[in-house]
């Protein structure tokens, strides 16, 4: 059964074991064999697991993925999709981020119900020599900001959920009122 074929070589990547379709999981080169009861109940584990590991949440909004997972939130600023960019550094020095949509903290920015905080970070740049801010948190740790939507302006707030002071960033700048010291941004029209 194809399903079953998939749920075990999910369960066996999960275990860091090589996965063989005639065989099933090969630990170390040695042939081990799974009867079809067995291949069942790995299936059913393994597609429990997936979904309680992979599925989002109803609660966790799909713009709040994006922004931790596109493709867009690394890319030259120049090129990306997401039309919003912090730096690490004043005028557009150090290492960046894109973004996409609104967030309401940085520094727990959830796409899924877990407990743990899942903070938004500067793209990690340089391998031999990390450029500055790399792979930090984007809360309190922003010094410029450019916006290249042509609709919206970007607010960029020093508290989380969108208060206290704010630096409205229409185009590109320096931030002032909350340069270091920034916990959500916002899209205004």
């Amino acid at each position: 059964m194809p399903g079953i074929d998939f749920a075990a070589r999910s369960l066996c990547a999960a275990h860091q074991i090589k996965f063989q379709l005639s065989r099933g999981c090969a630990l170390k080169g040695a042939k081990v064999k799974h009867s079809t009861k067995s291949r069942f109940v790995m299936a059913a584990v393994a597609a429990a697991t997936t979904t309680l590991v992979m599925a989002p949440s109803a609660h966790a909004s799909s713009t709040q993925f994006e922004n931790h997972f596109s493709e867009e939130v690394c890319k030259d600023p120049g090129y990306s999709g997401f039309k919003f960019t912090l730096w690490f550094n004043s005028d557009f020095h150090g290492s960046y981020r894109n973004i996409g949509y609104n967030v309401y903290d940085f520094s727990d920015e959830r796409y899924t119900e877990s407990v743990n905080k899942q903070p938004l970070n500067f793209c990690y740049f340089g391998v031999s020599s990390p450029w500055p801010g790399s792979g930090l948190g984007l809360k309190n740790n922003a010094a410029s900001a450019a916006n290249r939507h042509a609709t919206y302006v970007a607010d960029v707030y020093y508290n989380s959920g969108y208060k206290g002071a704010v630096d409205d960033v229409a185009w590109t700048r320096n931030l002032n009122y909350t340069k270091n010291n920034n916990a959500s941004f916002a899209w205004r029209a």
